[in-house]
């Protein structure tokens, strides 16, 4: 479930790395992200950079490496990613120079990950932020918690025991769902500050931006929720109204941004998922034609057996997807309907960078269509193409969101971790340079380079059987105990899943250790590196699966059997927007 079945690429990063070199005669960007020095000489002792400047006398024998006038940027951050049980998602994220992210909905395995990569696995670093808090009634709760990893609370003392578990388990931050109730929110503005840790996510539909002003909220984890905020505000809009909520929209956002900048709260971009959304309603196709699919986990892309919210990309099972049932009409309106949404979307981002809001350049990696660590070139070509100056794109995406996680990254000086890419071309001059990448240094102590030497075929038709039997017996005893429950039963035969299989094919990614072959190996060529075939997962159409559907059981004591695409017709509805048109 949402890529947990995927095999994981086993590397050979055999090759004896110093942990004390120089990188000589690069341009290192400033700490302002504004500007390069050039001719500079990068000192990394472990994992810590030790000294920056011209003209630093190296000790004899100090491993170079030579820059030759190339370009040196700390290491990018997405502030909003999902790994869900991804694994090979660590490794994409290096290749395409992220070696920072913040996962926003942990998971105990993301904790287990944070601390290998901690200890010296290949890995971004991860900030890991709590299950995000939902409320919901007993039963849907139960299977919202299990489907979607949601910490479900439904009074402010269950609240108070969650925050506290998780400041004990280690996690970086408590979030915030759109569907936690007002008081839960108050509870959990309340429980964060009282035990000193960062409340962020979204803004619930229960409550209004008054409410988030007199909060303890320290970011807002899209553009897109304030405009959300000022919808309900409005009354709600639909494609009738569009132009007149669009207005109110401008007339409101240089208000929303001034209690930003009062508040001190950030808000992380995610521009280019919400302007996909009519895009992947009206052209899928294209829109999947134009992402990195090849790289995305299979296991999330073809969706999942057990909720209609696993996040599916492809036809069939896009999350996005207008129902079959849906006339010509009803798709035009939609389809006004979604381009205001993005078009508010971009009038409340124009307030914020005007009035100098803290924007942290996010994703939502693994939501469709954004490709973990691919999705964050995508958004900072966005945000430049949305008006933010490549300096601004650059300090998105290092300065800023290192600030706000309070780490010792984001900037090219001494005493800071040495997360750093280096760049073929300026990125100053284009945006488009980040993806010229030559070489990826993660916390010093790794230098890997991203090398095409072709693709090793490690598996073909990696499957594995998931034993869900036992919960048809849980199901059937839950409705003899409880008859109220058997309309829960009907509405979802998930629970009556007795197998499933999933298959895909593995390629494993080829890497090249920099110092493999001498510590100057680099010195004056490979000028084409790039990540292109860092990673790759072949799909093919092997998916199925049979279960007993609770209604032909209660309903005429038969066990009936489908295939997976029939259960997934019936799992995935359209509930992910009730309110359009």
């Amino acid at each position: 479930m949402y890529g947990g079945h995927v095999q994981v690429a086993d590397l050979d990063l055999s090759g004896n790395a110093p942990s004390y070199f120089a990188i000589t005669d690069v341009n290192v960007l400033s700490p302002t992200a504004d500007s390069f020095s050039s001719g500079q000489t990068v000192v990394v002792d472990g994992e810590t950079i030790v000294s920056v400047g011209v003209d630093i006398e190296l000790a004899e024998g100090t491993p170079t490496i030579d820059g030759n006038g190339m370009f040196l940027v700390p290491g990018f951050i997405d502030s909003h990613v999902h790994l869900w049980e991804s694994e090979n998602d660590l490794l994409l994220y290096v290749a395409n120079g992220v070696t920072q992210v913040r996962e926003m909905n942990g998971l105990p395995i993301h904790m287990q990950w944070k601390k290998e990569i901690a200890a010296g696995r290949l890995g971004p670093e991860l900030f890991v932020v709590a299950p995000q808090f939902a409320t919901f009634d007993l039963f849907e709760g139960l299977f919202v918690g299990w489907t979607q990893h949601k910490t479900i609370v439904r009074s402010a003392s269950q609240v108070n025991q969650a925050v506290e578990f998780y400041v004990n388990e280690g996690y970086d931050a408590v979030k915030a769902s759109s569907y936690l109730d007002g008081k839960g929110y108050v509870a959990l503005s309340e429980a964060a500050k009282e035990n000193a840790i960062p409340l962020v996510g979204h803004i619930p539909m229960a409550v209004g931006l008054d409410d988030v002003w007199r909060s303890n909220q320290a970011e807002i984890a899209h553009v897109e929720e304030l405009m959300k905020a000022l919808d309900r505000e409005f009354g709600g809009y639909g494609h009738e109204n569009a132009e007149e909520f669009l207005e109110f929209v401008r007339s409101r956002s240089d208000d929303v941004a001034d209690h930003l900048i009062e508040t001190g709260i950030s808000v992380t971009s995610t521009l280019t998922l919400i302007d996909s959304f009519h895009q992947q309603k009206s052209n899928l196709d294209a829109v999947l034609g134009a992402a990195a699919l090849e790289y995305e986990s299979p296991g999330i892309a073809e969706g999942t057996v057990i909720t209609s919210r696993g996040m599916g990309w492809l036809p069939g099972v896009n999350i996005y997807r207008w129902p079959s049932e849906w006339g010509d009409e009803r798709r035009a309106n939609s389809l006004i309907y979604w381009k205001t949404y993005s078009n508010a979307q971009h009038i409340v981002f124009d307030a914020l960078l005007k009035k100098g809001v803290s924007i942290l350049a996010g994703t939502d990696a693994n939501v469709p269509v954004m490709v973990p660590g691919f999705s964050l070139h995508a958004e900072m070509k966005a945000l430049n193409d949305s008006g933010m100056s490549t300096a601004q794109v650059i300090a998105s995406a290092t300065t800023i969101p290192a600030r706000f996680m309070k780490t010792r990254t984001g900037k090219i000086r001494p005493g800071f971790k040495a997360n750093l890419v280096l760049l073929r071309e300026n990125p100053l001059n284009d945006i488009d340079a980040i993806e010229s990448i030559e070489m990826v240094i993660v916390k010093g102590e790794r230098l890997i380079i991203v090398v095409n030497l072709g693709q090793i075929r490690i598996a073909k038709d990696v499957g594995q059987d998931a034993p869900l039997a036992p919960l048809f017996g849980v199901q059937f005893a839950t409705f003899a105990a409880f008859p109220a429950a058997i309309p829960f039963g009907l509405v979802f035969p998930v629970f009556g899943i007795a197998n499933a299989r999933f298959g895909f094919d593995v390629i494993e990614p080829s890497v090249f250790n920099a110092f493999a072959a001498g510590p100057n190996v680099f010195t004056g060529h490979r000028t084409s590196v790039t990540p292109d075939t860092f990673i790759k997962v072949q799909h093919h159409a092997y998916l199925c699966a049979n279960f007993h559907s609770a209604a032909s059981v209660l309903l005429a004591g038969v066990s009936s059997q489908s295939t997976f695409l029939i259960l997934r017709t019936i799992t995935n509805s359209s509930r992910f927007e009730p309110t359009v048109p």
